[in-house]
């Protein structure tokens, strides 16, 4: 999926292209950038292994994706988002999905034509938001 992103937390709103992409069920990539070549997050979760560079919280981290990172929960948790969006049945639809993890995050997803257009994530604890929209 290619598209925009914009990114609030309580410190700070960027918005970039994005790049993000499921491979199977645990394999998760996103790619967070501003202009040509300026990478602002790189994200990868190969299984239960996660890496992550944020050039902008100057943050270089690898381990079990499943704990991260205080400040990079939330980026990996979108795999999870995105898993379910994946899950959707409905071509054309407008849903709310919530986490596993009761109050951990919530999405309002739209799907056209069988694809995400925007996907909007809110982390209720550590007040983050991201607005995804896709091209189609």
């Amino acid at each position: 999926l290619v598209g925009q992103l914009q990114y609030i937390s309580p410190k700070r709103s960027i918005i970039g292209e994005t790049v993000v992409t499921r491979m199977g069920d645990n394999d998760f990539q996103l790619d967070f950038m501003t202009g040509p070549g300026l990478s602002i997050l790189k994200l990868r979760k190969e299984g239960d292994r996660g890496r992550a560079e944020a050039a902008f919280a100057r943050v270089s981290w690898q381990g079990n994706a499943d704990h991260p990172l205080g400040p990079l929960k939330s980026w990996f948790a979108l795999h999870e988002v995105f898993s379910a969006v994946a899950a959707l049945p409905e071509k054309n639809t407008t849903t709310v999905l919530h986490s596993q993890k009761p109050g951990f995050w919530k999405a309002e997803v739209e799907v056209a034509d069988g694809k995400p257009v925007d996907v909007r994530i809110v982390f209720p604890r550590s007040k983050e938001k991201f607005n995804f929209h896709f091209s189609r």
